[in-house]
């Protein structure tokens, strides 16, 4: 049921929503050439090419110019939320058995940037990223943030050329369909201690602190729900059967809120 309720929220969406213009200017920006190299890539060839050219636009690419609104941010937006709902409904349907809390923990880990970046390095969008000279060779291109980035924008970009339904297709064959279960893949080794190491640079040792939020059920299966804050903003929750395991969902809860930002 939640399925077919995601699919026509989807398919109304999809039918509804005025598609991009062609902006010849920016398709200018990149040969048809590398345009079909990508497309092949990705198994997906683009009616609308200049989503797909401005999906591969680093903002500093029209940095300071009247075209900056033409970067991939806008699409990154719209793919991060359309990844988001992939993963969501798949990973809901697919282990029906586990709690909300694990499901949470498991599609953190697939909503890295870092882990997101892999895909792009697989799928060699580093090659196509248009950037300033001057960013290339200084590895701009190279990084997790840049190609987690791009590839959220790739896919905002597939999104708003095709369906919902074609769109989580190709996401689930970049992900592989998500063969793997829970407890092997979308797991960070010491989630605590990688929070601890985003945080410290800027705001020091002792900025984060841990919270228990509430807990419920009997003593021998009580669950505990605990928060992350960095000085008094809270970052994330999560929820275990004990507190260590609620800190470490709330510190994955967290990363992912970080990664966002950047």
């Amino acid at each position: 049921m939640v399925r077919s309720k995601l699919k026509r929220i989807f398919r109304n969406l999809s039918d509804s929503s005025p598609q991009e213009p062609e902006k010849t200017a920016l398709l200018a920006e990149m040969p048809k050439s590398k345009i079909k190299e990508v497309e092949r890539l990705l198994g997906y060839t683009f009616k609308n090419k200049n989503l797909l050219v401005k999906g591969l636009t680093h903002p500093s690419y029209l940095l300071h110019s009247r075209d900056q609104i033409n970067n991939n941010q806008r699409l990154e937006f719209l793919g991060d939320a359309v990844i988001q709902l992939v993963l969501t409904e798949t990973l809901y349907v697919k282990f029906p058995q586990e709690r909300e809390g694990k499901l949470t923990s498991v599609r953190s880990g697939y909503a890295r940037g870092d882990y997101m970046a892999q895909i792009a390095r697989r799928l060699k969008l580093n090659k196509y990223l248009l950037l300033k000279e001057r960013d290339r060779v200084a590895g701009v291109g190279e990084g997790d943030s840049a190609l987690g980035d791009v590839f959220e924008s790739v896919i905002g970009a597939v999104y708003m050329d095709s369906d919902w339904i074609t769109t989580r297709d190709l996401i689930l064959k970049l992900y592989d369909n998500l063969e793997q279960c829970p407890t092997e893949s979308g797991t960070i080794a010491n989630p605590k201690g990688t929070l601890q190491e985003l945080i410290q640079p800027k705001f020091g040792n002792n900025a984060l602190r841990y919270e228990t939020t509430g807990q419920k059920g009997d003593p021998h299966n009580r669950i505990f729900e605990v928060s992350v804050f960095c000085n008094e903003e809270a970052l994330g929750s999560g929820k275990g059967r004990n507190k260590k395991e609620a800190e470490e969902k709330a510190a994955i809860e967290a990363i992912a809120a970080l990664e966002k930002r950047r």
